[in-house]
């Protein structure tokens, strides 16, 4: 029995520094290794096939399950600081089109100068992307920090993109008589990168003047965001926002809002903030409130409304959101009308009062998983929900720890050693006391290998 001893302690140990959720239902599987910074990921269909982008060498994977089957594309890319190969989205009639878009910091070689941040439509073959188009570049300098680059189709068939304010004192981040660029801004345009007539501050005698990006801008007054989701339930915009020494943000974004940045961060009556002071881009501009802060950064990133019950019908729909600071994901309900946060608790108020020393106070009640790493993406995909890991160079899939269907009784060796987060070696030590121990039935080691909450 002291294999089966040694089994255990060793096991332990491996789930003590795994990617865990609190779930005692879910597991974390790692499903992809080997990846080097990566930033976004796209399924190509229900199978697995997916397209995976790398910030600072500019590749495309093309990843077919849990195998890298190759590279699609390779660009090059300013990689400095927040600079690379930073957003991938898939056109809404991909099934016919075939159209995969991509945002980037665009060089001459890998670590160059940056030229622009930019975003192109590619054609997929089956193995490669094939450049087709040019939708829109932006500024990229000065940074090298404050990029953005997530980009999304909505439900009305436009494409959503974020760009960061790149350090810029412009109109955008709420400085008067200054210029008006297409940064610290959520963009809305159409597929070909033709501006939208009905965006809120069109107007056709802006086009070819230095009004011009005005007639492209949804939103304005934002910092930087790594993350923006869609509410399948209702077609809301929400957007994650990086504060600088307090108050990260999550805002539903409305057309012409204003999220207050650089006068405003947080709650305004959290900082003295005006929002009557705040530069007006034109008749629709809005100031609102962000739906919850982190009265000290935790600095979240990749969002996503989980679209299947695969997990668990009381997840389905519900707002998952990754950070930098502790490698966490959050969960968040949302109201009946899924215009605000369900907010239990200490939370009630809208903000987290964490600090440095206690990062993550008041928040157990919205804490889903730890130890992920910086999370640059989340996908719901085949099986589960997918969290991508810029910094473990990894793609975990969470999923449930009995497959639908399958009675606990009917596991087997290889479907037990799957339960644990991470692959081991355990495997063949589990195995080996089995067999000097007939007495041992294979329900037993679930107790030790289920993911339990820390």
């Amino acid at each position: 029995m002291k294999i089966l001893a040694l089994f255990t302690v060793l096991l332990c140990a491996s789930i003590a520094s795994a990617a865990t959720v609190v779930d005692p239902n879910l597991k974390v599987q790692t499903w992809v290794r080997g990846l080097d910074n990566p930033t976004g990921i796209a399924y190509l269909d229900g199978n697995g096939d997916a397209l995976i982008t790398q910030k600072n060498d500019g590749k495309v994977l093309f990843v077919q399950g849990k195998t890298i089957a190759g590279t699609a594309l390779d660009l090059p890319v300013a990689n400095a600081s927040e600079e690379g190969l930073l957003g991938i989205t898939l056109s809404p009639t991909f099934a016919t089109d075939q159209h995969v878009y991509l945002y980037y910091t665009q060089s001459d070689h890998d670590g160059g100068s940056p030229i622009v941040n930019t975003i192109k439509r590619y054609t997929w073959n089956g193995s490669t992307l094939r450049f087709n188009k040019n939708i829109i570049s932006v500024p990229a300098t000065p940074g090298p920090n404050h990029n953005g680059g997530k980009i999304k189709f909505g439900p009305d068939g436009k494409l959503y993109a974020f760009v960061g304010e790149l350090n810029r004192n412009e109109q955008t981040s709420n400085y008067r008589n200054t210029a008006v660029n297409r940064i610290g801004s959520i963009l809305r345009l159409n597929p070909s990168g033709s501006s939208v007539t009905t965006n809120p501050f069109y107007n056709a005698a802006n086009a070819g003047t230095s009004q011009a990006a005005l007639n492209d801008i949804y939103a304005y007054g934002i910092r930087n965001s790594f993350g923006m989701a869609f509410d399948p339930a209702s077609g809301f915009l929400w957007e994650s926002e990086n504060g600088p020494t307090q108050f990260d943000e999550l805002n539903r974004i409305l057309p012409g809002f204003n999220g207050g940045w650089e006068r405003i961060m947080g709650p305004s009556s959290r900082n003295g903030g005006v929002p009557g002071n705040l530069v007006s881009l034109g008749d629709r501009a809005q100031y609102f409130d962000p739906k919850f802060s982190w009265a000290t950064p935790v600095a979240p990133t990749a969002m996503e409304f989980l679209e299947t019950g695969r997990l668990g019908g009381q997840y389905k729909n519900d707002l998952f959101i990754g950070d930098v600071h502790g490698g966490k994901l959050f969960h968040f309900d949302l109201t009946a009308s899924r215009k605000s946060l369900v907010l239990p608790g200490d939370l009630a108020d809208g903000v987290a009062d964490n600090t440095t020393d206690k990062r993550f106070a008041e928040q157990t009640p919205i804490l889903f998983g730890s130890d992920f790493g910086t999370v640059t993406d989340l996908k719901t995909g085949p099986g589960g929900m997918f969290v991508l890991s810029l910094s473990n160079g990894a793609l975990y899939r969470i999923t449930t720890t009995t497959p639908p269907g399958t009675s606990p009784d009917a596991l087997t060796i290889d479907s037990l050693v799957q339960i644990v987060p991470e692959p081991t070696m355990l495997g063949p030590i589990l195995l080996a006391g089995l067999i000097l121990s007939r007495r041992v039935r294979f329900s037993a080691p679930v107790i030790f290998v289920r993911p339990r909450n820390e």
